[in-house]
């Protein structure tokens, strides 16, 4: 495909865009009518999934997927008319599907409606929370817990862990210390990188010998976790950091969190509380020190989950810096630090 204009690209990646959104939208309706009529029993296929992989040439997963939208959609027509009037898309369907009821149908289509499919799931966590019984909510989770793996066609095998929260808490955060302890895991030829707290860190210069290239941060997590797996565990002490705000408990990442999952923390893990005011914002903890404390980085953490630098969106590896120097009278405060990833760090404050 090839185009005129080249500022026209937007506009046509767009336009293509609400087309596999409409063309999706009539698929699911044909995929609902032909699972209320049977329409695959003919084929001899032991399910209407398995039918729909076949024809589309599909993974059985992904057929499972659309299938239980498109039964979503005959089932409540509230969230029909939202997709058919693009303001619900596939994607945030296939989040909420599992999720309705004749209960919480206006108030889920609502929500999505106004949240972004990256934060879908977790807004409605923590509606879940909110609109529950915590025993219910529990007892549903508890059932759902699994851990999965297969082979892909690369010979690696993926392993899919589904934890309640404050299980996966505790194991996030192991992995987590272990990374941040520096750990010197896996191959020899990898080198951790552990962040400092130096405004000027600098990171492994580019096209380094391979012997010296840095393991990225997923690759340090993997290797945390064979070692926690296989290796009898780990000594690092580690801290579930768990915040508090007028909206209830929740994990660094806003995975939600309810008083009863924050009470059977307290005897297995060493949990922070990090509290938060009116407006959201985490409590500022300041003393007058060159470096900032291990609570003014949970706070800063929590106020910025990127890098301050407008247009970086990195979210690994960022390095405190001061806003307003520290060698020229900038204090060690909430308000006067950011976070930066390296090269935006080394751009500010050049060597």
């Amino acid at each position: 495909m090839t185009t005129t204009f080249e500022e026209d690209l937007p506009t046509q990646i767009a336009s293509l865009s609400q087309q596999l959104a409409s063309g999706t939208y009539e698929l699911l309706v044909l995929i609902a009518r032909a699972d209320a009529e049977h329409t695959w029993e003919t084929s001899g296929s032991l399910s209407c999934a398995a039918w729909l992989a076949e024809l589309c040439a599909i993974e059985l997963s992904t057929a499972r997927n659309q299938l239980r939208v498109a039964r979503a959609m005959m089932q409540y027509p509230e969230l029909d008319s939202a997709m058919a009037r693009g303001d619900i898309c596939y994607a945030k369907a296939r989040i909420m599907a599992p999720h309705l009821s004749p209960e919480s149908i206006n108030q889920l289509v609502e929500l999505a409606s106004n949240t972004s499919v990256g934060r879908l799931s977790k807004a409605i966590a923590a509606w879940t929370l909110r609109n529950e019984d915590p025993e219910t909510i529990e007892r549903r989770q508890r059932h759902a817990r699994s851990v999965t793996w297969h082979t892909e066609p690369d010979g690696m095998i993926v392993i899919t862990a589904r934890l309640q929260p404050s299980q996966g808490a505790r194991v996030c955060a192991a992995i987590t210390a272990a990374v941040q302890a520096g750990a010197r895991i896996g191959s020899s030829e990898d080198s951790v990188n552990q962040p400092s707290d130096n405004d000027n860190q600098t990171d492994a210069p580019a096209g380094a010998h391979q012997r010296q290239r840095r393991p990225t941060l997923a690759q340090q997590r993997a290797d945390a976790l064979l070692t926690l797996a296989t290796d009898g565990g780990s000594n690092t002490v580690h801290e579930v950091v768990v915040h508090v705000d007028v909206d209830g408990n929740h994990l660094a990442d806003g995975t939600p969190l309810s008083d009863n999952a924050v009470t059977r923390l307290l005897p297995s893990s060493f949990v922070s509380l990090l509290m938060h005011d009116s407006a959201r914002q985490p409590i500022d903890a300041s003393p007058r020190r060159r470096f900032p404390t291990r609570r003014q980085k949970r706070v800063v953490d929590a106020r910025h989950s990127q890098c301050a630098q407008q247009g970086c969106n990195a979210t690994s590896f960022l390095q405190y810096d001061h806003k307003d120097p520290y060698a020229s009278g900038g204090p060690t405060v909430i308000d006067n630090l950011q976070r930066l990833c390296g090269p935006h760090n080394r751009q500010k404050n050049p060597r």
